[in-house]
């Protein structure tokens, strides 16, 4: 009978430590994964702010088109984007947003100093329009391309890649979820000799 309280008692025990060891275990994950998640999350940066499309006119050149920014990690269509051309023939992408009847416009400074993203065809091709490829699911939309014409009349269409810009104030999405939105810097290739 002793044996068997002995046996039981010690069991008990063993059972009690295993369970607060558990609780140990479980508490110490949980902590780690809170400070593994903190730790990914995107750096808080500063937002442009919005500005009329004839103020970013003077320094990136007329607007001449709109389309939709592509969507990879938002659903929907995305914000608008509009294309400028200034005098040297670059095409700048940089978010639109409508307020009320006003267009406003946001480009972060960083934006000037980028490198090129991409490069589009010399100026016998005329961009007659932009869009994102369609991907046949509804949880965003394709890459973005431009829609082109040669001198002959010959349609074309050519992706783009967008600006990545690491540092210093971005343009935020106008909706859920809001995240950094992308631009463009798309410079003309030089013609054919």
């Amino acid at each position: 009978m002793n044996r068997l309280l002995k046996h039981r008692q010690h069991w008990f025990r063993t059972v009690v430590l295993l369970r607060g060891a558990k609780k140990l275990i479980l508490a110490a994950c949980l902590a780690f994964s809170v400070l593994l998640l903190g730790s990914c999350r995107a750096e808080k940066r500063p937002e442009v702010r919005r500005v009329p499309v004839a103020e970013i006119e003077k320094t990136y050149g007329r607007l001449f088109a709109v389309a939709n920014e592509p969507t990879a990690d938002q659903h929907g269509t995305g914000d608008r984007i509009g294309l400028f051309r200034d005098d040297s023939g670059t095409v700048w992408g940089i978010p639109l947003a409508i307020d009320g009847s006003n267009v406003l416009a946001c480009a972060p400074p960083a934006l000037r100093d980028a490198p090129p993203s991409d490069t589009i065809p010399d100026s016998s091709f005329e961009i007659i329009g932009a869009a994102n490829e369609p991907t046949g699911w509804r949880g965003g939309t394709g890459k973005f391309g431009l829609l082109l014409r040669d001198t002959q009349g010959q349609l074309s269409w050519r992706p783009v890649a967008a600006v990545d810009l690491k540092t210093g104030p971005v343009c935020l999405s106008q909706s859920e979820p809001v995240q950094p939105l992308i631009y463009y810097r798309l410079v003309r290739q030089s013609a054919a000799k």
